[in-house]
């Protein structure tokens, strides 16, 4: 096939998911071996793909991986410029069609190149399966699975996000903290949406992951005590001081990551770093935080969220409303895709 000929198919959201990990592992490989077992690996995909009819942009918008970098690794391992021609084209993958959903969420610029294949695919769509219904509003509008929802405001969810935020807490006893509140100003900013909260309070290391993949959301908000480089959970009843390299190895092993991580307590900025390898989008704190100061913040960011506004535009909006009562606090850091949408 050509490289300007139409593809016989389109790449699958699962495909696509293990392509942009696939590339995550190239462009964060720590050294040159590393770099070229990636690309090797990459290769194999590509010429998997390329067998069944998918053409390269397509294959490299998923990988984010130059053309011509793979092609020249091809020539150093085969000397073959060019991988074998594609059998004659065979019929159109069936809609609905799902690969296993081990990979983690894929690369940021994902969502951009869904909403292309959604113009290509045209009007078309598919009623969500019962599990997958679960997730949304009886007035959600139904969806291709291998395109996303489209939802009122007209962006691709991809299929396996859902529209909610699930809210995780620690225990309140060492700062005597109030989470409550916080999770109330949530579910308040997102009345009316659709996007549903869902609610864990007094969570202990081991629930983290399977509420991530059992709940799959859009935005994970973590309220919690934090203090000497850990944050305070629970376990069997009491408080525990997890280390962060702890929480960050429950994040990484997420099959869906979520596209923005909000972590509402002191001191997260670290932590954070960390997240943002896994999570398109992360909010920190740099400094000590008040109750106040979170749940006035989060009123906010959650607001802006739902009205449609970036995740940098909506930071800068919370900013804003802490700035009346706090005009001398620093703001917080966000790491990752400031431009990227959550709902």
């Amino acid at each position: 096939m050509a490289a300007d000929e139409p593809p016989s198919r389109r790449l699958t959201v699962d495909e696509i998911t293990y392509l942009g990990n696939v590339g995550r592992l190239f462009h964060s490989a720590p050294g040159y071996r590393a770099s070229q077992d990636a690309l090797d690996t990459a290769l194999k995909a590509v010429e998997r793909h390329r067998a069944e009819g998918v053409s390269w942009p397509d294959i490299t918008r998923a990988l984010a991986i130059p053309r011509e970098e793979l092609l020249h690794r091809m020539q150093e391992t085969t000397d073959k410029p060019r991988l074998r021609p594609p059998p004659p084209s065979t019929a159109p993958a069936t809609i609905g069609d799902r690969l296993s959903l081990d990979p983690p969420w894929p690369l940021p610029d994902h969502a951009r190149y869904l909403s292309a294949s959604a113009n290509h695919q045209g009007s078309a769509s598919i009623s969500a399966s019962s599990s997958q219904s679960s997730f949304f509003s009886t007035n959600t509008p139904s969806h291709d699975r291998n395109i996303g929802m489209v939802t009122p405001a007209g962006m691709v969810t991809p299929a396996g996000i859902a529209r909610r935020v699930l809210f995780v807490s620690g225990d309140p006893r060492p700062g005597r903290n109030s989470f409550g509140p916080e999770a109330a100003y949530i579910r308040e900013a997102l009345a009316g949406s659709y996007v549903q909260v869902t609610e864990m309070a007094s969570v202990g290391l081991a629930e983290i992951c399977p509420a991530l993949d059992a709940h799959a959301p859009a935005a994970v908000h973590i309220a919690a005590h934090s203090s000497f480089g850990g944050i305070h959970l629970t376990q069997e009843g009491g408080d525990l001081c997890i280390a962060h390299e702890a929480f960050c190895a429950q994040i990484a092993r997420v099959r869906f990551p979520p596209r923005l991580a909000v972590l509402n307590f002191c001191d997260s900025t670290t932590l954070a770093a960390e997240i943002a390898r896994t999570v398109r989008t992360v909010i920190s704190w740099p400094h000590a935080l008040s109750d106040r100061q979170a749940q006035t913040f989060t009123r906010q960011l959650y607001r802006s969220l739902a009205a449609r506004r970036s995740v940098g535009d909506s930071c800068k909006d919370a900013e804003a409303a802490l700035a009346g009562p706090q005009p001398d606090l620093p703001p917080p850091v966000l790491h990752g895709e400031a431009m990227a949408h959550v709902f």
